[in-house]
C-alpha cells in the first residue's frame, strides 16, 4: 500500500495537536510536529541548534510558538525553514505519518495520499482550553493566542503565498469544540481508512 499522510494545521487553543496525537495512536503511524523536526534539523545541520534555546532569550512555555522558526537571523530562519520541509517530504514519501504544521499541507499539495486537516474552535472555547493546559488567568490566553494567530498567520503566509485559513490546500474543516478531542480524532481517522481503503481500527 502507498504511504499516506495527514497534516495538521491548528489554531492555537484548538486542541489540533492533541488530536493529531490520537490521530497518529488511532492508525499507528509516527508522529511528526515541530519539535521533532527541530530535532532532526540540528541532526543535520548543528548551527540550527541556537535557534530553538528559547529559554537563553527569557522565552519559555507557549511564548515560544509566536517565533515558528526560533530565534535568530532571517538566513538561519530560512535554513530552517529548507531543512524541515524537506524532512516533510522526505517522511511524507518513506512512511504514513501524521505530520503537524509546518506549512505540510502546501508542501505535499502535488501527492494524492494526503488528508489536509485544518482544525479551528470558537473563540471562547480556544480561551477556555488554553486556560486549562496552561493554568494560568483568564487575560493570558487572549494575549497569547493573538500573538500566536498573527506568528503563524505570518509564518504560513510567507512560506505559501496564502493565509492560514484558506481553502485550496484543505480537505477537512474540523471545530474541535463540536466533538472533543477522540471523537473528532475517531472522524478523521475514519475518513484516513475510507480514502486510503485500510483494516478497520481495533478498539481496546
Amino acid at each position: 500500500m502507498q504511504n499516506y499522510v495527514i497534516t495538521i494545521t491548528r489554531q492555537f487553543g484548538s486542541r489540533g495537536r492533541d488530536i493529531g496525537v490520537a490521530v497518529a495512536k488511532k492508525l499507528g503511524i509516527p508522529l511528526y510536529d515541530r519539535s521533532v523536526l527541530e530535532k532532526e534539523a540540528e541532526a543535520l545541520d548543528e548551527t540550527m541548534s541556537s535557534l530553538v534555546r528559547f529559554s537563553e532569550n527569557g522565552i519559555t512555555g507557549y511564548y515560544k510558538m509566536a517565533y515558528p522558526l526560533g530565534i535568530g537571523s532571517s538566513l538561519k530562519q530560512d535554513r530552517m525553514y529548507e531543512l524541515q520541509s524537506q524532512l516533510v517530504l522526505e517522511h511524507a514519501e518513506q512512511e504514513s505519518c501524521v505530520i503537524i504544521g509546518r506549512c505540510a499541507d502546501f508542501l505535499l499539495r502535488e501527492r494524492e495520499n494526503v488528508i489536509r486537516c485544518y482544525i479551528f474552535a470558537p473563540y471562547q472555547a480556544r480561551i477556555r482550553n488554553s486556560i486549562q493546559s496552561l493554568g494560568c488567568t483568564t487575560a493570558e490566553p487572549q494575549r497569547i493566542i493573538e500573538e500566536v494567530d498573527k506568528a503563524r498567520a505570518e509564518y504560513y503566509r510567507s512560506h505559501t503565498g496564502c493565509e492560514v485559513n484558506n481553502t485550496r490546500y484543505r480537505d477537512l474543516f474540523l471545530n474541535s469544540n463540536l466533538l472533543g478531542v477522540e471523537n473528532s480524532a475517531a472522524l478523521i481517522a475514519g475518513a484516513a481508512m475510507q480514502k486510503f481503503h485500510l483494516p478497520a481500527i481495533e478498539t481496546e
